[in-house]
């Protein structure tokens, strides 16, 4: 077999001419053959539809937390009238039994040291128009 050398044998032509110049405008062609893409177009119809959006689900969300709690102070007060109920009803123990089962300590731990001054009380009395309220209670 004989050694191929590139520079020495002769070279075969494709076939194919290039015309002078072709690639330099190659890409303008290009470009003008594909489609224009237009810009996209928002319209301030969208944003409204956005804020639209956003303003109802703040509106939901205020009235859904409103509501939530109004029933839980609802069943908190439910909770409080049904024990004050049943004390008031059906408590069996009197007051005295209740003194007695308490030690010398329980009742130091609940006794309240008011220090009240005379212009206090006296401010409170002025200034209060159901005192007559509180006398007959």
């Amino acid at each position: 077999m004989n050694d191929f050398n590139l520079n020495t044998n002769p070279k075969i032509t494709t076939g194919f001419k290039v015309p002078d110049g072709y690639f330099d405008s190659f890409s303008t062609k290009v470009l003008e053959q594909l489609p224009k893409q237009e810009s996209k177009f928002v319209g301030v119809f969208s944003f409204r539809k956005t804020w639209y959006y956003a303003a109802a689900a703040v509106v939901v969300l205020g009235l859904s937390i409103s509501l939530y709690h109004q029933y839980t102070l609802k069943q908190d007060l439910a909770d409080v009238t049904v024990l004050e109920d049943y004390l008031a009803n059906n408590a069996s123990i009197t007051e005295d039994e209740i003194l007695n089962s308490l030690d010398k300590e329980d009742l130091e731990k609940m006794k309240i040291d008011f220090k009240l001054q005379d212009k206090d009380i006296e401010e409170v009395l002025e200034n209060n128009s159901n005192l007559e309220q509180y006398i007959l209670d």
